[in-house]
């Protein structure tokens, strides 16, 4: 009895292991919901901010180091 609860709950372990790889190779694994998640605001400069140590992600709006390739925030590539 003991080993059978033992295997039901590696099945089950497994079972939900497997759920969530597929949910993370799935196209929409990481696009955000609209329930909850308040809209950020398209910024109209892109590039360099003043200072010139930033970048402005196109994407969702994120500030990231001037030296970042990717968005810190959301992982978009970050133009130069």
């Amino acid at each position: 009895m003991e080993w059978g609860l033992f295997v039901l709950a590696v099945v089950l372990v497994a079972a939900l292991q497997f759920a969530v790889w597929r949910r993370l190779q799935s196209e929409d694994a990481g696009t955000p919901d609209s329930s909850g998640v308040s809209e950020r605001v398209q910024p109209t400069d892109v590039r360099a901010k003043q200072d010139g140590t930033t970048l402005l992600c196109p994407s969702c709006g994120a500030e990231n180091d001037a030296n970042y390739t990717f968005c810190r925030e959301c992982v978009a590539q970050l133009q130069p």
